[in-house]
């Protein structure tokens, strides 16, 4: 079987067809207990950042989990935490693994045209994820959930052919995964207004997914290869849209999507490209704020601090809601060492976002810059409160408390981050260290030592 066949019935599989909204006669086989499927999460992400290649950049990574946390709150306390992901993949695609871990490629996010369509997209997978959409059409046990999902990363051997047996046979209970992605339409929608997400913007994402088939039908989109569009779906969308009584909430704050689409193009070392387009804009439009500030962007992410900084001004003076402008203001003073102007950019960027954990990141890293690393640490740690599941700024704890030998702290913190990132061999090097450190029997000790229990009891 050739390894596209295999990705084809693997993701038929994991993200479920389409049809009639009808959940109470679909048939409910168990699911995997919760542990269980945070295990299976957990397993997968591993062999996930082997063979994916992941975009790691802070901006690209905390903008579509603030957009997939912003669904996660109106819909109550969940059972397991949700961790999103950007694979760098030109492909229409996204897909979410039981647990709570959710992908999505960069091909969706370069393809909109706002923010509001990645919700709709979030908000799809997280009801699969939330529904126990794999266990409810496949009734599988764990162990065989977690051999199929290798399959999808390249698996091999009998494991892998058994796992992709039980893919082939799953194809057959398509009359049920229909109504189970119905069901991830209607509450998908649903949840992503209830967040202030437009709710129009599901359904002019699946029109331009379905116009590209149309443009290129000898290349369809893997999203409707695991998505089929219908009318019928389609249709169940708009019915839905017309329930709602939706209007935007007022927002201070322009999309930010335009910048996030230009750091994957940087990611993808496409300066030239992006500062010739850019260039070209200005030239037309000489007021134009966005391009100002994505030439700034672009400028920064090459180390021409001097023309970032112009840039920036130059878009601050012109929109002063330029998206992120006192952030990215404060980060190029920073590099050019005017602290007391970097301080005055991010106190404007902290009072307009007290909840950005971006802002403290990139305190800290001012803060670090000038050599106070009190300050450095209580930044870092705010950032840490503020995005838990995040490694960044855990390592970056662990990192500074390094600096001022505090090795209990220290290696506390760079266990956690290596907790976060699912490398447990570190992250238990790390946490003896600090018991070792801090004492076994004192209260931090004993605090420490259970949470290592804890990693070595999932390991068993």
């Amino acid at each position: 079987m050739s390894p596209k066949l295999c990705y084809f019935f693997f993701c038929a599989y994991l993200l479920v067809g389409c049809g009639s909204y009808q959940p109470t006669k679909v048939p409910f086989a168990r699911p995997a207990a919760e542990d269980e499927e945070v295990r299976i999460s957990r397993e997968f992400r591993r062999e996930a950042k082997k063979k994916l290649k992941l975009v790691q950049h802070p901006e690209v990574e905390r903008y579509v989990n603030q957009v997939g946390q912003k669904i996660l709150a109106v819909m109550g306390p969940q059972p397991f935490d949700y961790r999103f992901f950007v694979v760098e993949n030109s492909q229409l695609n996204a897909f979410a693994v039981p647990g709570g871990s959710i992908y999505v490629h960069t091909g969706v996010i370069e393809r909109v045209g706002s923010t509001d369509e990645v919700a709709g997209v979030l908000g799809h997978e997280i009801i699969h994820v939330k529904g126990h959409h794999m266990a409810r059409m496949s009734g599988l046990d764990p162990a065989s959930l977690l051999s199929l999902l290798g399959v999808f990363l390249g698996g091999s051997g009998p494991q892998a052919a058994i796992a992709l047996g039980q893919a082939l046979a799953l194809t057959r209970q398509l009359s049920f995964t229909r109504q189970l992605e119905q069901e991830a339409d209607t509450l998908g929608v649903k949840y992503m207004a209830d967040a202030g997400y437009n709710p129009n913007a599901a359904l002019t994402f699946l029109k331009a997914v379905d116009q590209e088939r149309l443009l290129n039908p000898t290349d369809i989109p893997p999203y409707l290869m695991t998505h089929p569009l219908t009318q019928e779906r389609i249709t169940g969308v708009e019915s839905v849209i017309r329930s709602l009584d939706w209007k935007r909430p007022k927002s201070e704050f322009p999309d930010p999507i335009k910048k996030i689409q230009t750091l994957l193009r940087l990611e993808r070392h496409e300066s030239d490209a992006v500062i010739s387009e850019y260039e070209r804009i200005l030239s037309q439009n000489a007021h134009s704020s966005e391009a100002m500030h994505l030439l700034g962007v672009a400028h920064y992410y090459n180390g021409r601090w001097a023309k970032a900084r112009d840039y920036f001004e130059q878009a601050k003076a012109v929109n002063a809601q330029s998206s992120g402008i006192d952030q990215d203001l404060g980060r190029v003073y920073t590099q050019i060492g005017e602290f007391r102007l970097a301080h005055l950019a991010f106190e404007r960027s902290v009072n307009s976002e007290p909840a950005e954990s971006l802002n403290y990141l990139f305190l800290g890293e001012l803060y670090e810059k000038e050599s106070n690393l009190p300050q450095a640490v209580s930044a870092y740690l705010r950032a840490v409160n503020l995005s838990p599941l995040w490694a960044v700024p855990a390592h970056h704890l662990g990192v500074v408390y390094g600096k001022m030998n505090r090795l209990g702290d220290a290696h506390y913190y760079l266990g956690r981050s290596y907790l976060l990132s699912d490398e447990d061999e570190m992250a238990i090097s790390n946490l003896e260290r600090a018991v070792k450190i801090v004492g076994p029997t004192s209260p931090r000790g004993q605090v420490i030592k259970e949470e290592l229990e804890m990693i070595k009891a999932r390991r068993r």
